[in-house]
């Protein structure tokens, strides 16, 4: 019985070994790899071959690697090439993928990403459905808000979509940028300081720690300006406007109410008073004083000697208002919003792209693996 029961086990190894040969030589290696569970999957740090088509939630196709589905669904493009993606598959977007493989990104939306991972060589699947969090990011409405650091300040900066308005005529001023076309407007309110706040960088050069917030609204910001009792007399202004300095410790106060603060400048004659020129300072030396004017004059590069005047005083209203909102087209806020989650916050999932707010399906076949995982870095 025993020897019948060996004969047997030895019929069944004689059987799948010439099963598994027959195999291998009909159809290469491979099947093997897929039957037995071995073949190569697709994992973090891999580069792979992939053919895609993706769709929104009613069935339509709005963009494929298949140039007949493309042809199909009536969006193929004949300045584009229709061929497998290159993934180097990341979870992090700006990853570069390993040397050798430089014609492969990591670019792709984190739902694509997510849904890749597993899949084996030669498989399909369809990736979905993929919300807009994980796809093309999620449409801002009015009220949205994004909340970034500014690094050299480390000041904290709120965004707030305050008004959205679709189908407008680009405003004048962004048209040699964007175009003459229609867009979106969007009015985007700055939010840098809270009541109590002192300015940061300061409002005047001069005097830091001088200017308040002391109301804000849904447009406007209204500050109030008290100068340091260290820099009421004899110290150097720079205006605010121009950087345009009158001289060391040649300024003062010379009137202050509740309105309004009045500095005088007061050089002495051979003094120097530099203009900002948008490259550099012009050195002015100081010629004479009249109740209203500096007058002044430098020699240029040439030699020639040049003219010129400043004001002796300045005002400066103590209650001031600044402007917190902004309106871009639809363009500006793309770049806006790119340069946030590039630099700033790499989580944003709001977006002005034209598949966000979509919920997205993707139907992929993995067309080559290459375990660039497993290779020493």
């Amino acid at each position: 019985m025993k020897t019948e029961k060996l004969a047997v086990i030895g019929l069944v190894i004689i059987i799948a070994v010439a099963l598994s040969s027959y195999l291998v030589v009909t159809y290469g290696d491979e099947i093997l790899k897929n039957l037995t569970g071995t073949g190569e999957i697709v994992e973090i740090g891999d580069c792979a071959d992939v053919h895609y088509t993706g769709s929104f939630e009613n069935g339509t196709v709005f963009d494929t690697s298949y140039a007949d589905v493309a042809n199909q669904s009536g969006i193929y493009d004949e300045t584009r090439t229709y061929d497998p993606l290159n993934i180097f598959v990341s979870l992090n977007a700006t990853e570069l993928p390993p040397e050798g493989y430089e014609t492969y990104f990591s670019g792709m939306i984190e739902g694509f990403m997510e849904g890749l991972i597993g899949l084996k060589e030669g498989e399909t699947k369809t990736i979905g459905p993929i919300p807009p969090e994980k796809a093309y990011g999620v449409y801002p409405k009015i009220g949205d808000e994004i909340s970034v650091i500014e690094p050299t300040t480390e000041q904290e900066i709120t965004i707030v979509f305050a008004s959205i308005k679709e189908n407008v005529s680009m405003p004048e001023e962004y048209i040699m940028q964007y175009g003459n076309v229609t867009t979106t407007l969007f009015e985007l309110r700055f939010e840098y300081y809270s009541v109590g706040e002192v300015v940061a960088p300061p409002l005047y050069p001069t005097w830091e720690n001088a200017t308040v917030v002391t109301k804000i609204n849904e447009t406007t910001m209204w500050t109030y300006t008290t100068p340091p009792e260290d820099k009421l007399e004899n110290f150097t202004w720079i205006d605010p406007n121009t950087g345009t300095q009158y001289g060391e410790n040649a300024s003062s106060v010379t009137t202050m109410n509740d309105t309004t603060i009045i500095v005088t400048h007061n050089p002495e004659i051979n003094a120097t008073v530099l203009e900002w020129a948008g490259a550099g300072y012009t050195t002015y030396t100081v010629l004479s004083l009249t109740d209203d004017k500096i007058n002044a004059s430098y020699t240029d590069p040439t030699g020639n000697t040049l003219y010129g005047e400043f004001d002796r005083t300045v005002t400066i209203q103590r209650n001031e208002t600044q402007n917190i909102t902004m309106t871009y087209p639809l363009e500006g806020v793309d770049e806006l919003l790119t340069i946030i989650k590039m630099y700033y916050d790499p989580d944003l999932t709001l977006s002005v792209s034209g598949l966000a707010g979509k919920t997205l399906y993707f139907d992929v076949e993995i067309v080559n693996i290459y375990k660039t995982s497993q290779q020493e870095s």
